[in-house]
This record gives C-alpha cells, sequence and structure tokens, in this order.
C-alpha cells in the first residue's frame, strides 16, 4: 500500500475513535423488527453494541452518556445490500493498470456504499482474496467502510476473461494475464466442475470452503447463456451440503424457470436475482409458493417505473424483455409474502465508460448498478410494486441479515447488535425516496465522516476527457 493512501485512511478512521456509553435521543425509532415506530425513542450503545432501545418513558439514558439529539428524524438501522460486487470494473484498462491493487478498488466500493447508507454489503461474486483483504483492514480498523461478507467465485463460473464474461476481450492481451486474471477468480471452481461427479465436486468445495469466505454461492443456469442448466440438481445438492458443512449459507444465480424450482430443490437459502425467469414466461406461482413454504430467502433486482420505460424507449432488446417479465415476478413474489432481500449486483460506475456507453439514454435513468444509487431507486421499485413500507425497510436490514444467519449481529435496533444505525431526515415509511436524506451514518457506535469518503478514489475519479 503506498505512504499516501496510508496516510488517508489514519486520517478517516481518527473520528470516533474513543468507546463512551451514547444515546440517540429524541427521534422516531423503527427498529427493523417489523414493529411499529417508537416516537420519542431512545437508542443507547456502548463499545460498538447496542444495550438498550425502546421508548424514552421506559429507555433510561446512563448517567454520563454522550447524546445525540435526533427530535424531528428518524432512526432506523444501517442499510444493506444483499447482493453487489465491490470489484465489478472489468474492462481491460482497469484489469491492466490496477492488477495488483483490486483490494484499493474494493475499499473505494466499501466506502462509497457507507457513505450511503449501507453499513454492511454481502459480495456475491469477486476476487476472493482481494476482497478478504479488504474486509479484514475494514474489520481490524485500518480502514473506513462497510462491513464485508463475501462469496468470492459463483461456483462453476469462469474468471472475467472467460466465456461466462468477457472472453472476447481475451485476444487482445497475453495469455499469461488471462489466465492469471481468470484464476484470480476461479481458485479451481470454474466451468471445469460441470464436467465432475457429484463425490468430484464435493471434494473441491470442501476445499474451497477452507479459503476464508463467509458464504458460497453457485451457478444453477448460465450467465451469458442464462437458459442454461449448469449443475444437475444432485450436483447442486452436494454443493448446498458442502456450504452448510461448513456452517455456511448457500445461495444460487438463477435465471430461467426451471434452473429457479432446481435450485428450491437443492435446498438453498437464498436465491439469487429470483425475479429473473427469462424474456418470455414468469414464474409459476406454484414455484414462488414452494419458495416461501420452505423459507428460502429471494434476493431480487428491483428497477424503477422511469427505468423500465427508459430501457424500453432506448435499449429495446438485451436483458429489457427479462425486466419486463422480471417485474411480473417481483410483484407475485410480494402478493405471496416471500422474503425480499434488496440487492443490485451494482459495482463502481466508472466515469469514462459511462460517457461512452452507447446506451447512455437509458443507463443514466434511476441506474441499479451504480453503487451508492442504486439502492435507493430499488427500494422505489419495490414500492412502486406495492410491496408495504415496513417490508420495504426489513428487505434492506433485517431480511437480509436473517437470510444470511446474522440476526443476532445486525440488521435490527436492538440489545446485542451493532450499533450500525442510520439517522434520516424525512419519514421512510411515507416514502422510499426518503431513504435518501441521511443526516448520519453509525457503524459500531461510531459516527462515520461522511465527507472523507471514499478516501482514495480510483475508479469514481476519473475524469471524462472533452
Amino acid at each position: 500500500m503506498s505512504r499516501s493512501f496510508a496516510l488517508l485512511l489514519t486520517a478517516a478512521l481518527a473520528q470516533g475513535a474513543a468507546a463512551q456509553t451514547v444515546a440517540i435521543t429524541g427521534g422516531t425509532v423503527i427498529d427493523g423488527t417489523g414493529a411499529a415506530p417508537v416516537e420519542d425513542g431512545v437508542v443507547v450503545f456502548d463499545d460498538g453494541r447496542i444495550t438498550a432501545a425502546g421508548p424514552a418513558a421506559s429507555t433510561p439514558v446512563p448517567a454520563g452518556a454522550a447524546t445525540i439529539d435526533a427530535g424531528g428524524k428518524y432512526v432506523i438501522p444501517g442499510l444493506m445490500d444483499g447482493n453487489l460486487h465491490l470489484f465489478l470494473n472489468l474492462d481491460l484498462e482497469t484489469l491492466i493498470l490496477h492488477e495488483h491493487r483490486l483490494h484499493e478498488i474494493v475499499l473505494e466500493a466499501a466506502q462509497i456504499a457507507l457513505k450511503t447508507g449501507q453499513t454492511t454489503v454481502f459480495d456475491t461474486w469477486g476476487p476472493r482474496a482481494a476482497l478478504a483483504r479488504a474486509r479484514d483492514m475494514i474489520n481490524a480498523g485500518e480502514a473506513p467502510g462497510s462491513r464485508i461478507y463475501l462469496a468470492g467465485n459463483i461456483i462453476g463460473f469462469s474468471g472475467p476473461l472467460g466465456p461466462d464474461f468477457r472472453e472476447s476481450h481475451a485476444p487482445y492481451v497475453s495469455q499469461q494475464f488471462v489466465k492469471r486474471i481468470n484464476n484470480t477468480w476461479e481458485e479451481d471452481t470454474g466451468r471445469e466442475l460441470l464436467w465432475m461427479t457429484p463425490d468430484s465436486v464435493a471434494d473441491v468445495i470442501r476445499n474451497y470452503t477452507t479459503l476464508g469466505m463467509d458464504f458460497l454461492k453457485y451457478g444453477a443456469s448460465g450467465h451469458v447463456d442464462m437458459n442454461l442448466i449448469s449443475f444437475s440438481e444432485r450436483v447442486q445438492r452436494v454443493i448446498v451440503e458442502e456450504g452448510h458443512r461448513a456452517g455456511m449459507t448457500v445461495q444460487t444465480h438463477t435465471t430461467s424457470v426451471e434452473s429457479f424450482d432446481m435450485a428450491i430443490e437443492a435446498g438453498v437459502d437464498i436465491i439469487t436475482h429470483c425475479g429473473i425467469s427469462g424474456p418470455e414466461i414468469p414464474i409459476p406461482l406454484e414455484s414462488i409458493r414452494k419458495m416461501v413454504d420452505r423459507g428460502i430467502a429471494c434476493s431480487v433486482l428491483p428497477i424503477t417505473a422511469r427505468r423500465l420505460a427508459a430501457l424500453e424507449e432506448h435499449s429495446p432488446t438485451g436483458l429489457t424483455p427479462y425486466m419486463k417479465i422480471g417485474a411480473i415476478n417481483r410483484r407475485n413474489m410480494i402478493e405471496a409474502g416471500a422474503k425480499l432481500l434488496m440487492s443490485t449486483d451494482a459495482g463502481i460506475e466508472n466515469p469514462v465508460l459511462l460517457a461512452e456507453s452507447a446506451t447512455l439514454a437509458s443507463d443514466t435513468v434511476d441506474s441499479r448498478v451504480k453503487l451508492g444509487e442504486g439502492h435507493f431507486n430499488a427500494l422505489v421499485g419495490l414500492e412502486e410494486l406495492g410491496m408495504d413500507p415496513m417490508e420495504i425497510l426489513k428487505s434492506t436490514t433485517s431480511n437480509v441479515a436473517e437470510a444470511y444467519w446474522l440476526e443476532d449481529e445486525i440488521g435490527t435496533l436492538q440489545p446485542g447488535r451493532w450499533a450500525d444505525i442510520v439517522i434520516l431526515e424525512e419519514n421512510p415509511l411515507e416514502s422510499a425516496y426518503n431513504y435518501r436524506t441521511i443526516h448520519m451514518v453509525i457503524k459500531e457506535g461510531r459516527e462515520v465522516d461522511l465527507d472523507a469518503l471514499p478516501v482514495a478514489p480510483i475508479i469514481s475519479s476519473m475524469k471524462v476527457d472533452r
């Protein structure tokens, strides 16, 4: 790490270093459990953990505690994204220039997320070692950023310059570079697994779970060829069993009606972008009911009506038909009472590539995949589908925590949980747009210096040369 980068991190971490009992008073507390909002509520935390929360009349402020006046404001748990990609900058220029700085770009992304209220994020595909390095730096207090949980590779998928992503770019660089980049993601869990027996796959996954990831994700269907089934149901069961044996949640990438149903039968914990089922046919209601009955969480990719209209006008082919069917699926899942997790697939937006995009007219309308913006737009998308406001709040807080088996640590404003708190100027239960009205972000009991983030931007600070 460069000396200047280290100095910037040190400065950003200086705020709030001392442990002290703190009480947030006077605000309306919406604790994320689904309980009714508490006007004139109190949240007390000490040494990074919540010690008490409730009405002011029955929740005394400890003597000597520092206080934060939240009068007229709204106190909610820290927001979460159930499915994003802190390193999503797969263009050749970035991969070549920053091959050995991937963790710094991950830190930049985690800081953009934290700046916009996301105290915890779940990275479901990326370079495992770089993600783990950034995660560990944040957890050790060596850098600011959202708390990171990571999966590493999507099991069964190639790396960035392979057939599941940007294989067409590979001829423009050396094959050694291609191999190096792909191996950074795959780590022996790539497409070669698609040829293996269940026992052989089990051996690979058992070894993979020892490398320091937090959960597993595999591909039930293809990424480029979204209509193709990747793993048989019995191999999927083996992956789930090995993940559970290691104490990890297991989720899967599905993009078709049949891959959705097969993943349910395999026993996954989370179905990722489960609203996607192809360009023509919605997911059958019986499959949705099966998912609900078995308690499987559904990580959805909501978009706003404005974005869908822009896609239909400016980009009518490609993924637009999938998005139209996806809106039907999400509405059906809401009506069925599915446990939805707000997610975005977002990464750091590259300003230069955006300016050169052939689909700029639709790219700039309520983007879902722009880190720091996408989660706000996704919450509005859920509201437009008729989702209950309290359920929207839970979709980005407690639902995510429960789906990842972390409900005792994060997701609600209850004693024992990390003091991850967002204070809003306006009521999020009146309008999903109000999640943007961030007054203060607190992570692990420390106020975040929002103006200091990101500390040392690499991608987001790029300038368009006109």
